[in-house]
């Protein structure tokens, strides 16, 4: 189809529509190598090649009704909303960097395992790249001291950029793929076994008397929530579930928006529920002021197991008094 990933020759894309069209069900590669980054090398760009993206268009369209799956192979988060928003492709399926990996797809592809995955990375959309640029380190969002990228004049003369903030902790807008998602080959419901309704930060106070940091080692449960996973579908699976607590103040005067405190990953049989066990840390019901000092934040925190958004995934949420 393609040459290579960096490659705008089409000339391929022909004979893989042939090959679509006379086959059983259709698979396309796409993504990254290490001539699109690697060490000493960052990426210049979050978005596929125009041929990548003709080649998944056309393919996709001449393959008809067959089963249609786009497989990207990438460490670098590209936005995928193409792919995701055509008909004709049934499921995309991210592998991250080209590596063994790929040995492991066949199983999936195949129906011996469930796909269990969850996005490591927020993957934004492509106009991303021109709203902050690369030397902007700033997490939070706000105004920038830099140009914009998309900016061809002599820098002094562009635009400031605005930095929509960073990764799932403070990015503002929406994502193409939230960090933490993942489908399955079947559903899954979550539900609170077990919550606390307060938790007591007087632990983290006399952690914190003692200086204004708070060590790894002295770092401590502050509190257990026990979650009855349910896989509702018909296929045996694994699913990752993950914990987030969403503080007072969230996403306002540089607060995060979320934070992730937790993950366990089960074996649940179609029709059966496992418990899942997660423990927020007392430093999750703290803060670093604008000092560099930590200090404990009471107040009503949200607790989130699982992404919101989609009803085939998992989802609870309850809040907790921190005092």
């Amino acid at each position: 189809g393609v040459p290579d990933v960096l490659s705008n020759d089409t000339s391929g894309i022909p004979a893989a529509v042939a090959a679509a069209k006379d086959a059983d069900a259709v698979i396309i590669a796409l993504g990254t190598d290490l001539d699109w980054a690697a060490e000493g090398h960052d990426a210049t760009s979050i978005q596929f090649t125009a041929a990548q993206l003709e080649l998944a268009q056309k393919v996709a369209e001449a393959a008809g009704d067959k089963p249609v799956i786009a497989v990207i192979l990438t460490a670098t988060p590209l936005d995928a909303s193409a792919l995701l928003k055509d008909d004709n492709i049934g499921a995309v399926a991210h592998l991250g960097q080209p590596s063994v990996a790929v040995a492991g797809l066949a199983e999936l592809l195949y129906g011996r395992r469930s796909f269990a995955g969850r996005a490591v990375q927020t993957v934004y959309p492509s106009s991303y790249e021109d709203q902050i640029s690369i030397f902007d380190f700033n997490m939070r969002p706000g105004a920038s001291t830099f140009a914009r990228p998309d900016c061809a004049k002599n820098e002094s003369e562009c635009d400031r950029g605005t930095n929509p903030g960073r990764t799932y902790r403070f990015y503002e807008d929406d994502a193409v793929v939230e960090f933490g998602f993942g489908l399955s080959y079947t559903t899954f419901d979550y539900a609170f076994h077990a919550a606390p309704a307060a938790v007591d930060l007087a632990p983290l106070r006399a952690r914190l008397g003692s200086g204004p940091f708070l060590k790894m080692v002295e770092d401590a449960p502050a509190a257990e929530y026990v979650v009855n996973v349910t896989n509702t579908g018909s296929v045996d699976a694994d699913d990752a579930v993950l914990g987030f607590v969403v503080p007072p103040g969230a996403g306002k005067d540089g607060v995060a928006l979320k934070e992730l405190f937790g993950f366990e990953r089960v074996f649940v049989p179609a029709g059966q529920t496992v418990q899942v066990y997660l423990y927020p840390q007392l430093s999750a019901f703290s803060r670093v002021n604008v000092d560099g000092v930590r200090e404990a934040v009471a107040g009503e925190y949200r607790v989130e197991v699982g992404v919101a958004g989609d009803s085939r995934v998992g989802f609870v949420a309850g809040r907790v008094v921190a005092a």
